[in-house]
């Protein structure tokens, strides 16, 4: 998961439409989306869900 995770973090944000970071927690990695613009509105935030919907979907191993 943690591979996953950093596949997706790489992909949302080479769109450039958004940015995640990271950070480890008990050793695992976590995925981190922070707004801090006064101006975000809800439109933005279910825009970024879509961009980390669409990279996992591109990201996710393909089932053998």
């Amino acid at each position: 998961l943690d591979d996953f995770n950093e596949r997706l973090t790489a992909t949302v944000n080479a769109s450039g439409e958004a940015y995640l970071t990271h950070t480890r927690l008990r050793g695992r990695l976590w995925l981190r989306l922070a707004v801090g613009n006064v101006l975000t509105t809800e439109r933005h935030l279910a825009h970024a869900w879509d961009l980390i919907r669409d990279a996992a979907s591109t990201t996710m191993p393909k089932a053998a």
